[in-house]
């Protein structure tokens, strides 16, 4: 290499940042991807968490830095980092790599269409591991479990999808000793950049168009189970039931808010995926959109490593106490307003609401169940069209008195099963500003 392999990775995250912002850039970034041999999986695990680059073999990473360079000829030349012969013997390794991998378009056949978005078909676990291991099927955190985050030797902060790992050896047992039942694995494929599949209903064939994303709704335990198996007993012969969904997001987040799976969700992230309160809906958008979206925590914890503040619990409790919500109308205007609501009020108090928990210094402004006081607060200001230049005089006033309602944020190490604090904390808040949305 002409460069330091930690510079390399730190302008190749850099760019993929910049494509990541437009869909058409990522759209033919994948394109180039797959002309270089590279699976697009292999960024989507990039930008869940960054440090993987590192983990990358040269090969790969010199096969991303030129789809990224064809791409978009503004982004660095493999050649600027790379020796003549390494970029050549980088491309003949991946012309070469895994003659058995699987790569999409890929075509399944004898499926039967139960309607336009859901099919089903029957497919041995052999071709199921394969397409893992062909990096074909990701984990969507969005339409799952979450993620849990660790801190890794480096002191960098990892991404990792929230797994029972009980459950997957028992899995995997049975599995390699021919004692499982077939159950069903459920796929979902989406784009919005292609049609992500095309059903040919004379030949019963389902095709898995190139630039689709395939990820799992059901079954992300069986799936590492029957991995497993398999590195245990490679004979094993065990078809299991597929079910292939063609949903967008939210779409596929319903679905899995609905199944009743061997690993039971917990109870706020079932609300969340859910979204049964319309007060729900607003704090999904928060989490998309709102200066502090990332630090919305999906579970009934708050996680410090990753800089979490509250809970998507806590926060629809609060929303749905303030505001009255009746329409899709009422979630996109209230969305709205809360929105530029933190952005004011993060942006006043930045270190309170960094994601360095360190930097925070306030025993209060970023504990978890503060959020119901700023909640109350924000319909306090929108009833009263105050300005958002003037909320640091409102968190003012609440500093002051901090010794009246601080112990009831400490009250309780947990933060779920604490209905009455939450609704002592709420009426102390009202009592100051205002904001019951039954006044």
């Amino acid at each position: 290499m002409k460069v330091d392999r930690n510079i390399i990775e730190k302008e190749v995250l850099e760019n993929l940042k910049l494509i990541q912002n437009s869909r058409q850039k990522q759209y033919e970034l994948n394109l180039k991807l797959a002309d270089y041999n590279v699976p697009f999986g292999m960024v989507q695990k990039i930008s869940q968490n960054e440090e993987v680059i590192s983990e990358f073999d040269a090969h790969y990473l010199i096969g991303i830095v030129s789809a990224m360079h064809d791409a978009d000829n503004s982004n660095p030349n493999p050649e600027t980092y790379f020796g003549v012969r390494e970029i050549r013997d980088a491309e003949r390794t991946l012309k070469d790599k895994d003659q058995y991998k699987l790569y999409l378009p890929l075509t399944i056949k004898e499926v039967i269409e139960i309607k336009f978005d859901s099919y089903v078909t029957k497919i041995n676990i052999k071709e199921l591991v394969k397409m893992v291991e062909s990096q074909l099927i990701i984990y969507e955190e969005e339409t799952q479990r979450g993620v849990t985050y660790k801190e890794n030797k480096s002191g960098g902060i990892v991404k990792t999808p929230i797994v029972n790992k009980t459950s997957v050896k028992r899995i995997a047992s049975k599995v390699s000793e021919n004692q499982y039942f077939e159950d069903m694995i459920t796929l979902n494929v989406y784009s919005t950049e292609v049609e992500p599949v095309s059903y040919d209903t004379n030949s019963k064939s389902l095709t898995i168009n190139d630039g689709a994303i395939v990820s799992i709704l059901d079954g992300f335990h069986r799936l590492q189970g029957f991995i497993a198996a398999l590195s245990i007993n490679p004979d094993i012969e065990l078809h299991e039931i597929l079910s292939i969904r063609v949903y967008d997001e939210e779409t596929a987040k319903r679905f899995f808010s609905q199944l009743n799976t061997i690993n039971v969700l917990n109870k706020e992230r079932r609300k969340e995926l859910a979204q049964e309160r319309m007060s729900d809906k607003v704090v999904a958008d928060l989490q998309r959109k709102s200066e502090i979206g990332k630090q919305i925590a999906s579970g009934s914890t708050v996680s410090y490593l990753a800089g979490d503040l509250t809970t998507f619990d806590i926060m629809s409790y609060a929303i749905d106490r303030s505001y009255t919500i009746e329409r899709q109308l009422d979630v996109i205007k209230i969305s709205k307003y809360l929105n530029e609501f933190f952005v004011y009020l993060a942006g006043s108090y930045p270190n309170e609401f960094s994601k360095n928990i360190n930097e925070r210094k306030n025993e209060f402004m970023g504990h978890p169940l503060m959020f119901i006081g700023y909640i109350v607060l924000s319909r306090y200001m929108q009833d009263n069209e105050i300005d958002f230049d003037e909320i640091e005089k409102y968190i003012d006033t609440i500093s002051k008195n901090a010794d009246e309602f601080v112990p009831l944020l400490n009250a309780k190490k947990s933060l779920t099963g604490n209905k009455r604090i939450r609704e002592k904390l709420f009426d102390y808040f009202v009592n100051v500003f205002g904001g019951d949305k039954s006044e």
